[in-house]
């Protein structure tokens, strides 16, 4: 069976939606086809069944006072309110607030040329500023955290870039969405429920066969199940690049036909960050009840394999920890079962706080382990750029002709790479780079 329309989407994460509602907006008709049974990508709220609290598998903070975000926020009637954004950290046994430690920021956002990756700036920035070793550990934890990079591949002109461009928005203040971040791709989508025949969960995009003014998009079920090609003039491709560098026949890899050799060389140029989140649930709060711990939203440890953990501020009476896994530690802990993958995370809190991991599991009512590798249609967290691989974000952003053009959160080119808003961006600026050329043809 053929399915026609002027452009067809691939994806429907936050790009692809994005993207989505401005053709939609400007009269075009769009097919979107998304290999996952919902949209939303790397946003992926659960509901926890005993609390009616939202837990983030994927994207879990707003950062900043990002615009664009914000007003599709606002306009589903969700809300956004801070989180408690006051950290401890645990240095040599001791865990206390150490504003101290986070020395290297400042210095950061001020690095210039030429490149090199980050491990070798902070061994650098370590002799001219004298800094202590928990500075530069904390620096390494930073890339390896927040970036999902290691140290010793991340660019620092692309990592300062990232930090000037989140400082001049507003800053990295983390808000949640009280409701759930689901629901703010799902509020993006509402056009297209309403719509059928638009949106295609269950579509396994195998094959882009393209000329100029025409793409024809080959797609099957997750069960394996053909459904036919997807006919348009134009495509819009939102796939991360854990994907698109992917080989057929894994799953989720497809092929473009011909092949589309600048935005390949682009991609293989990129890495994909590993990532890993473990969310528990406890029979009680244990950190509110301590006066050491209780008035902390986030927990630094550098050295463990879950070197950050947070609440669910600014939910109230919640009884989760949030632990997250950046770089190379994801990497290896994507190695290992889910019951091992739990035992490193007690094993880091038991540091944290005054109890033994065999006390921890007594006081643990749930768990989930969320590791984003074993996504097939994601392959990780969110895009690394390497050092001197600034240009390979440009293009893998350029279009090709009128007919096949790129978003996605590692197609953004002015620095908000790695973040929901970043994203939808790129969908926006992919529809208009589309209508521009449409109409000029």
């Amino acid at each position: 069976m053929d399915h026609k329309a002027d452009v067809v989407i691939l994806g429907a994460g936050v790009a692809g939606l994005a993207a989505a509602e401005r053709l939609l907006d400007q009269g075009l008709r769009v097919i979107v086809l998304e290999a996952r049974d919902r949209v939303g990508g790397r946003v992926a709220t659960l509901r926890d069944p005993v609390t009616d609290v939202s837990l983030e598998l994927g994207a879990e903070f707003v950062h900043g006072r990002p615009s664009a975000l914000l007003k599709r926020i606002h306009r589903a009637g969700l809300t956004v309110s801070p989180c408690n954004d006051t950290h401890a950290l645990l240095w040599r046994g001791e865990l206390e607030e150490r504003e101290d430690a986070f020395a290297f920021h400042a210095p950061l956002m001020s690095a210039r040329g030429p490149d090199r990756p980050m491990a070798a700036w902070v061994k650098e920035q370590a002799r001219i500023h004298a800094w202590t070793p928990l500075v530069c550990a904390m620096a390494r934890s930073y890339v390896r955290g927040f970036y999902a990079a290691a140290p010793d591949v991340a660019s620092t002109l692309a990592i300062a870039r990232m930090e000037r461009t989140a400082d001049a928005s507003g800053g990295t203040m983390p808000s949640r969405v009280l409701e759930g971040y689901d629901r703010v791709p799902l509020a993006m989508a509402a056009k297209l429920l309403a719509r059928p025949g638009t949106l295609f969960l269950n579509a396994v995009a195998e094959e882009v066969r393209w000329s100029p003014g025409s793409v024809r998009v080959r797609a099957r079920t997750r069960q394996g199940t053909p459904l036919g090609t997807f006919q348009g003039e134009h495509a819009v491709v939102t796939l991360p690049v854990g994907v698109l560098q992917a080989k057929p026949p894994a799953p989720g890899a497809v092929r473009f036909v011909p092949r589309v050799r600048t935005q390949e060389r682009a991609w293989n140029r990129l890495a994909m960050g590993s990532l890993v989140k473990v969310l528990l649930r406890f029979r009680t709060a244990f950190w509110r009840e301590q006066e050491a711990t209780a008035r902390f939203g986030f927990f630094h440890s550098p050295t463990s394999s879950f070197p950050t953990w947070w609440t669910l501020s600014p939910h109230r009476r919640t009884r989760h920890l949030v632990g997250w896994s950046g770089g190379p530690a994801a990497a290896s802990l994507s190695r290992l079962s889910e019951q091992a993958v739990l035992g490193h995370a007690l094993r880091g809190l038991s540091q944290l706080f005054p109890f033994s991991v065999r006390e921890l599991n007594a006081r643990l009512e749930a768990w989930r382990v969320q590791d984003w590798q074993g996504e097939p249609y994601t392959r990780g967290g969110y895009a690394v750029i390497p050092s001197g691989a600034m240009d390979a974000v440009e293009a893998l952003a350029k279009p090709v002709g009128r007919t096949l053009f790129f978003a996605g959160e590692a197609t953004h080119v002015g620095g908000d790479e790695g973040t929901v808003h970043g994203a939808l961006e790129t969908g926006r600026r992919a529809a208009d780079e589309l209508l521009s050329r449409r109409s000029k043809a």
